[in-house]
């Protein structure tokens, strides 16, 4: 089954009317490689099996529905209008936003991509509590206090090996593909029952474009920076809740929506400009990016900026935070996660 990444309505938004084949076409920007006219929002970013669950036959499909039924369907309901005169921006409608962006980010060839590098990160957690010999000992013993509080158990404790086979039994055979994708898979699942509370109680605003240089848009049209103080600088692929992030959206040639979630903010607010948010789509890009037009800038910029901000390498990347203790945290609290310290 080939699964959209992008929704259809979307990059329908950004297509120009082919009189030759009397439909929708997009053009087609991509690393290496001259402009596309003519490539088809129906098939744009589809990818064969990109939500399939190895254990789960059924679970490709039961994504894509669910997708489209409960986060598709009631933006597209109004997705033409936004960034008019007369849009009236309701609170179910930036709620109804907020859920379809997320799970845009979330649904990107891009972040599924990047699960092995929070496989990578889960892996390094688990050998650095393997190696702390006090760690171990410690959760030993809280185990085995918890059971005799409980009364499960009157004279045996639980011993070391037992802890150290438990943490092991984590780390088999994690990282690898079959895992990695099932990860993804349930990933998606868990961000539909999520709601970001911080996106949505941001500052929304709608960014405006020419008909001669239009926002265009790639296959992880989700992005984030934070504008540096070096002039011209940005620091690309930030989450959603970190200080002075902004958040952008194109949702036509015409109109970006940009974000500020309810954050601590700390520099002076810049009025971003169509090429930055041109730039920052074709640094997100995995593949490629779309237009309405042919254009030499948009190309230039392509190809200059292609792949840069890349999700689990140079962007959205967690060695941010110390996860040296977070096995440990995990097992003393009976499995609840526990945020990690900045380093």
């Amino acid at each position: 089954m080939k699964s959209h990444t992008v929704p259809r309505k979307l990059l329908e938004q950004f297509a120009y009317f082919d009189p030759h084949t009397r439909s929708l076409r997009l053009w087609r920007y991509e690393k290496n490689r001259p402009p596309y006219p003519n490539a088809s929002p129906r098939t744009a970013t589809r990818i064969e099996g990109h939500f399939t669950h190895p254990d789960i036959a059924a679970k490709e499909e039961e994504l894509e529905t669910r997708l489209a039924r409960e986060f598709e369907e009631p933006v597209n309901a109004f997705l033409f209008q936004i960034g008019e005169p007369a849009f009236n921006a309701t609170e179910q409608r930036r709620e109804q936003i907020s859920r379809y962006l997320t799970l845009l980010f979330n649904r990107s060839e891009a972040r599924r991509l990047a699960t092995k590098h929070l496989h990578q990160v889960t892996v390094h957690a688990i050998d650095s509590f393997l190696k702390n010999e006090v760690q171990i000992l410690t959760v030993a013993a809280k185990w085995s206090i918890d059971l005799l509080l409980s009364g499960k158990i009157q004279h045996s404790l639980v011993t070391p090996d037992v802890v150290v086979r438990v943490a092991r039994s984590l780390l088999h055979n994690y990282d690898t593909e079959r895992n990695r994708q099932a990860s993804y898979a349930e990933s998606i699942e868990r961000a539909m029952a999520t709601f970001d509370e911080t996106l949505f109680s941001g500052t929304w605003r709608f960014l405006r474009a020419s008909v001669n240089e239009p926002f265009i848009i790639s296959d992880a049209p989700v992005v984030t920076w934070e504008r540096l103080e070096q002039r011209g600088t940005f620091s690309y692929g930030l989450g959603f809740h970190r200080p002075n992030v902004e958040v952008f959206l194109p949702v036509s040639p015409l109109v970006c929506l940009h974000i500020l979630p309810n954050v601590e903010r700390t520099r002076v607010l810049q009025q971003p400009t169509t090429r930055e948010v041109n730039i920052a789509q074709a640094a997100f890009a995995g593949r490629c990016c779309y237009s309405n037009i042919q254009s030499d800038e948009i190309d230039q910029i392509v190809q200059q900026n292609f792949g840069r901000a890349q999700l689990g390498v140079t962007a959205f990347t967690v060695w941010h935070r110390n996860y040296d203790n977070s096995i440990y945290e995990i097992l003393m609290n009976n499995g609840q996660w526990v945020e990690p310290p900045r380093r």
